[in-house]
């Protein structure tokens, strides 16, 4: 009888890849689309106002163990389009989940972070033009 438990996503199996190059594993990541309203007058109610969908954003975020790698590919390059790939499996890797985001922007650069005893991990922010789930 299998384990229930190898049936969830855990986080374990976190991997992170930037235009094609894996940067190293992803200890926590998450891909969130935030969607934008506008308020406007509702013709079935008087004085009534109801909310309007005009866009989304795409926001991501994750933190990774570096491998160094990501040292031999440009992710600051404004005139490149990056992709990236981030994968969870759960702990037996039988399900997996992968979500690809292009036109990924960042919003800042960790130039060096490090803590005494402690495996080196970066932590990046940013936004994505389109957002695909992979199979």
């Amino acid at each position: 009888m299998a384990h229930k438990r190898t049936s969830y996503h855990n986080g374990n199996a976190g991997e992170v890849w930037v235009a094609g190059v894996k940067i190293g594993t992803c200890s926590k990541g998450e891909v969130k689309t935030k969607y934008n309203y506008e308020e406007v007058d509702n013709p079935d109610v008087p004085g009534g106002k109801i909310r309007v969908l005009v866009g989304e954003t795409h926001e991501i975020s994750f933190t990774y163990k570096s491998t160094g790698t990501e040292d031999e590919i440009d992710m600051f390059n404004l005139d490149e389009d990056i992709t990236v790939i981030m994968n969870d499996a759960n702990i037996n890797g039988t399900k997996k989940q992968r979500i690809k985001c292009d036109g990924v922007t960042f919003d800042e650069r960790t130039r060096t972070s490090f803590e005494k005893g402690k495996v080196k991990e970066i932590q990046m922010n940013g936004q994505a033009e389109t957002v695909t789930d992979l199979k």
